[in-house]
């Protein structure tokens, strides 16, 4: 094959993976290849495809501490990316092999049409979430990925409905956990805020995606029954909010050593809110309309326990972090349907579960999922940990006007790889000629 045949324009989208033994020798580095690819082009043509030098930086390179991940579309794009430092993705690893946790959230920044973008930019994952919405569609008949995709629906027909928001939210989580695997990701574990629970458990392999579909479809329906109820979020830690809580408000959620969630029925949560504001606490209503781990929860705990008894729970293939006690589940819990029941009750104790991660000699957390909150949470109880790092696949709290973008997704899983975890970020490379000989 002539070496002048490849197009600096041909679009073939890849990974350029760089590192080095510290920063200043990884800049260098990624200067040296900006040269070479400059100079093996300058007849206006490429020697080699561009994924052919992505897949040699990948397997003729040991990674170091030091990395850099910069994903490019084409040659000529590549020219542009590598000395533009907003395209890089560049971390110091926080350990050799540090263990990685997917984090899964129970809420998220859902609105209609948020995924409209990523939908078209990542037909893998768009397949995994078609399958998951029709399973949604015949139990419950609600279209999640529909309304996902359409940025003309209505938003408080689904943000208003538990069941519906549960769905949404339960189909995006677990679509997104397949396709990384896909992708060569291996969790060593997973921890899940209240619905995320049933996220992990899915992708652990506990449920069956028909049964926890449906699991999920009654948790919300039932806990929809029960509206209508809210929740505020409080900055406080636990000990010296619970003295000061109304007897119909309950201590929901601890989220973080200071940060909590209160829930009951709006005029008590109202009523609280005033004391709490007058005590000069910082509050803020949270977006939920149901009394979420609260008393009001107590009438659906055998109704829901009625519907989940026939479901075969499985032990899981990787652990299950659980957010109600804070310490990995044993197997007989995770098989427990009276846990699951339960669960939609209890106090969920994130603030616990991060401890122990905390006390992990080094991880790294990957929110999957809509959104930020669990990574914001556990990024401020790591702050002076080095050896931990909390990241998010979406990449932000609130997404952006235009909805999640497939370039964000790919920065955020380059900052995965430079953290010092092992994600395939290349694929499978068929080599067209002989490997090209890279600057030092």
């Amino acid at each position: 094959m002539n070496h002048d045949d490849v197009a600096l324009d041909a679009r073939t989208p890849t990974t350029l993976l760089l590192s080095a033994e510290t920063p200043v020798t990884l800049d260098q580095a990624t200067q040296d290849l900006a040269a070479w690819m400059a100079e093996t082009s300058k007849s206006g043509h490429a020697a080699w495809p561009l994924p052919e030098v992505a897949a040699a930086l990948r397997d003729r390179r040991r990674p170091l501490a030091h990395r850099r991940a910069v994903r490019v579309e084409s040659w000529q794009d590549a020219l542009a990316a590598l000395g533009d430092k907003i395209r890089y993705a560049t971390a110091a690893t926080v350990a050799d092999h540090p263990k990685l946790y997917l984090s899964l959230p129970g809420q998220g920044s859902l609105r209609p049409g948020v995924l409209t973008r990523l939908l078209a930019q990542a037909p893998d994952w768009a397949s995994h979430l078609a399958r998951l919405g029709q399973l949604a569609k015949e139990i419950s008949g609600f279209d999640c990925v529909a309304w996902l995709a359409d940025a003309r629906a209505d938003a408080d027909t689904v943000l208003k409905d538990n069941a519906k928001t549960q769905l949404a939210i339960f189909c995006v989580g677990v679509s997104l956990g397949r396709w990384l695997t896909g992708l060569g990701l291996r969790p060593d574990g997973y921890v899940g805020h209240s619905l995320g629970e049933w996220m992990g458990a899915t992708l652990a392999g506990v449920l069956g995606e028909a049964d926890a579909v449906r699991a999920v479809h009654h948790r919300g329906r039932l806990m929809q029954a029960t509206s209508p109820g809210a929740a505020l979020i409080v900055r406080q830690t636990p000990d010296a909010l619970l003295p000061q809580l109304p007897v119909d408000v309950a201590l929901a959620c601890v989220n973080a050593p200071n940060l909590c969630l209160v829930s009951g029925r709006p005029e008590a949560i109202a009523k609280c809110a005033e004391q709490l504001t007058a005590a000069r606490i910082v509050c803020r209503p949270a977006p939920i309309h149901v009394a979420v781990h609260s008393p009001v929860m107590d009438s659906v705990i055998d109704p829901f326990l009625r519907e989940i008894l026939p479901l075969e729970f499985r032990a899981p293939s990787t652990p299950i972090l659980s957010t109600v006690t804070g310490q990995w589940m044993p197997d007989e819990q995770v098989r427990d349907p009276k846990y699951w029941a339960q669960q939609l009750r209890s106090q969920v104790r994130f603030d616990k579960a991060g401890a122990t991660l905390l006390a992990e000699p080094s991880a790294v957390v990957f929110e999957v999922g809509m959104g930020s909150a669990l990574t914001s949470l556990l990024t401020t109880q790591f702050r002076g940990h080095p050896s931990h790092r909390a990241l998010a696949l979406l990449g932000r709290d609130e997404p952006p006007s235009e909805g999640y973008d497939i370039d964000r997704v790919h920065h955020t899983l380059g900052e995965l790889w430079a953290s010092g975890v092992s994600i395939d970020l290349v694929g499978e490379v068929k080599a067209t000629r002989p490997a090209p000989r890279l600057p030092g």
